[in-house]
C-alpha cells in the first residue's frame, strides 16, 4: 500500500487497530522511529515510522489512568476504538496474532487441572489430565509488562524471563476482566506466586503487606525489596476496586486458616 502523491491518507479502522495493538504491548520508551516493530508495521501499512509512532502514542491521551497525556488531537475513530477495547479487549486478539505471528487465540498457561482422564496405576509417575487453557494470556502479559516498563516495581528485576503479569482478581473469578490490563501488576516470579496465593497484598497506600502465617525465612526474602510501596506504572494503573477485592481475599484466607 502506497501514498498517492502528497495527498494525506486518513487512517482506516483496521490501521488504527494495528496502531492500538502495538501501543498496548510496547513500553513508552520504545514508541519511536528506531523501534524495529514500528518500522515493520509502517512498511506494511505504507506509512512512515514517525506517523505510526505518533498514532500509537496518541492513544495515551485517551487513558484516564495516566499521570501524563499524549497528543490531544485524537480522532473520533480513535475514541471509538479505544472505548471498544475497554469494553472488550479480546477484539484485538486477531490483530495481536497478526503482529506477533501467533495463532489467533494463543494458548497460555493452564489455569486449572482437572481429574485424570484415565485411572492412574499406583506405581505410575505420570498421568494424563485435561486442562483449561488461558486464551489471550500472552496478550495480557505483554500489555501488563509494557505498562510497567518490563520492571518489577518492588525489586527492580527487569528480565522478562523472571517477570509475570499477575492478575489482581484471578482469571477464573472474573471472566469479563481476564484481559483488562488494569487487572494486572508486573511482579517478579516469587512475589507473583505469593500474590496469587494471597500470601501478600497491598494496602490502600500501596504498601506491601505480608501475611502473618508466612514463615520467618520466607518473610525475610519477601521483604528484600527496593521499596515496600508499589510504584505506579506508565499506564493502566491498577483499578482500586480490583485491589480491594484482592485484600478481601487475603483476609478471608487468614480467617479460614486460623
Amino acid at each position: 500500500m502506497r501514498r498517492m502523491g502528497n495527498r494525506r491518507r486518513n487512517w482506516t479502522r483496521e490501521e488504527t487497530l494495528e496502531a492500538l495493538a502495538l501501543y498496548l504491548r510496547t513500553p513508552f520508551g520504545r514508541l519511536n522511529t528506531h523501534n524495529s516493530e514500528i518500522v515493520r508495521l509502517a512498511e506494511r501499512l505504507g506509512r512512515t515510522p514517525g506517523a505510526v509512532a505518533l498514532k500509537a502514542c496518541n492513544f495515551a491521551a485517551l487513558d484516564d489512568s495516566l499521570p501524563r497525556k499524549g497528543m490531544s488531537h485524537t480522532s473520533r475513530l480513535d475514541r471509538e476504538i479505544w472505548q471498544a477495547f475497554l469494553e472488550n479487549p479480546e477484539m484485538l486478539l486477531p490483530v495481536f496474532a497478526r503482529q506477533t505471528g501467533m495463532a489467533e487465540t494463543p494458548p497460555g498457561l493452564a489455569e486449572e487441572q482437572a481429574d485424570p482422564i484415565h485411572p492412574t496405576p499406583p506405581q505410575a509417575t505420570e498421568r494424563i489430565v485435561a486442562v483449561r487453557q488461558r486464551l489471550g494470556q500472552d496478550f495480557f502479559r505483554r500489555m501488563v509488562l509494557a505498562a510497567w516498563a518490563e520492571r518489577c516495581p518492588l525489586t527492580g528485576v527487569n528480565d522478562p524471563r523472571l517477570l509475570n503479569a499477575s492478575h489482581i482478581v484471578a482469571w477464573r473469578e472474573d471472566p469479563a476482566n481476564r484481559l483488562n490490563p488494569r487487572n494486572g501488576i508486573c511482579l517478579n516470579t516469587l512475589h507473583d506466586r505469593a500474590f496469587d496465593r494471597h500470601l501478600i497484598t497491598f494496602d490502600e497506600d500501596m504498601r506491601l503487606v505480608i501475611a502473618p502465617d508466612v514463615s520467618r525465612e520466607a518473610r525475610r526474602v519477601l521483604e528484600r525489596v527496593d521499596s515496600p510501596r508499589l510504584s505506579m506504572p506508565e499506564r493502566f494503573c491498577p483499578d482500586p476496586a480490583f485491589l480491594e477485592a484482592h485484600r478481601r481475599r487475603f483476609h478471608e484466607r487468614l480467617r479460614v486458616s486460623t
